[in-house]
């Protein structure tokens, strides 16, 4: 049994660290952060909302199969890591492209941050995989 306050700090601290975990995720490659632990981050909110509302209410309306985004995760990370293979370069290798954006600037796109995407599906399927298991047992 939870509060009434805890549910609606819950209510507040989802989507926020939602969008820090994404943050993370995207800041990964050139600072401090990455797929892992934005992946972590993405769990954990996650896993509050199953402890404070219960896993039968959320399962009534989010349901995901968890190990679903476990294997597209390992699938985008290794397509990444093979990718290099394809065009000459050693295996793993990070390539980065610079583009203009109209009104906006010049922005960086590295393959390195394809591989974080992955990994940071990866750790997001494993561990509420994991919670929602241990969790639905009695």
């Amino acid at each position: 049994m939870t509060t009434l306050i805890t549910k609606t700090i819950t209510k507040v601290c989802i989507p926020l660290v939602i969008l820090f975990s994404i943050s993370l995720l995207l800041a990964g490659h050139n600072n401090p952060g990455g797929g892992f632990i934005g992946g972590v981050m993405f769990a954990s909110v996650i896993s509050l909302t199953y402890v404070v509302f219960g896993l039968k209410y959320i399962k009534s309306f989010f349901n995901p199969s968890w190990d679903k985004w476990f294997g597209f995760g390992l699938l985008l990370s290794s397509l990444t890591a093979f990718g290099a293979i394809v065009y000459g370069h050693n295996f793993f290798r990070s390539s980065i492209k610079f583009v203009e954006i109209p009104l906006y600037g010049e922005i960086e796109l590295a393959s390195a941050t394809l591989f974080d995407i992955g990994v940071y599906f990866v750790v997001i399927g494993t561990l509420l995989h994991i919670f929602k298991n241990v969790g639905e047992d009695k």
